[in-house]
């Protein structure tokens, strides 16, 4: 089984279950016993200033949005690039940190980019690996700018991407020019 740990999962069009509809997933985790990513397009009403004093008993005053990261009840997560207060890299330069102190911090702090993100998506043994094959994700890797630049509205453009992407390899085509354009 080759990992997922890295990659995002875009929902395909035809994905119509509403906790995924039009979602774009980091997933973070992934081996013989299932997966778990997050949801990092799907900001909610909510922001720091509104949770802090019921999260932390702290009075956190960021107008910073959190994210709805799936149908999981989990930790509050945080993804960032300070290596320093992370507890997992997910991929390279991009940190994720639920410890609750070190969250706290990066809430302090202010660091930017980040995701501040309520709950997760997970899969069990071989339930990811199924959706993909009958057709629900389209996978790529992850970069940091795909993580904390994917809005509501990106959804659209990363699939296009993705399918871009997949054109080449369809026609047969090895080399594509990095600007086709030109040609």
């Amino acid at each position: 089984m080759t990992s997922l740990k890295g990659h995002l999962l875009v929902a395909s069009p035809g994905l119509l279950d509403p906790n995924f509809s039009r979602t774009i997933l980091l997933i973070f985790e992934h081996n013989n016993q299932g997966a778990a990513g997050v949801i990092v397009n799907r900001p909610t009403a909510a922001t720091i200033t509104d949770i802090s004093e019921q999260v932390f008993s702290e009075q956190f005053d960021w107008d910073k949005p959190l994210n709805l990261g799936g149908p999981v009840l989990g930790p509050l997560l945080v993804l960032h690039e300070s290596e320093s207060l992370s507890d997992q890299e997910v991929i390279s330069g991009l940190f994720s940190t639920i410890d609750a102190t070190k969250v706290q911090v990066l809430l302090r702090q202010r660091v930017e980019p980040s995701l501040v993100i309520a709950n997760y998506a997970g899969w069990g043994p071989g339930q990811l690996e199924a959706e993909i094959k009958e057709g629900a994700w389209l996978l790529t890797p992850a970069t940091i700018d795909s993580v904390f630049h994917s809005q509501d509205e990106s959804w659209g453009a990363t699939i296009k991407d993705i399918e871009a992407k997949q054109i080449p390899k369809i026609l047969g085509i090895r080399e594509v020019p990095e600007n086709p354009s030109l040609n």
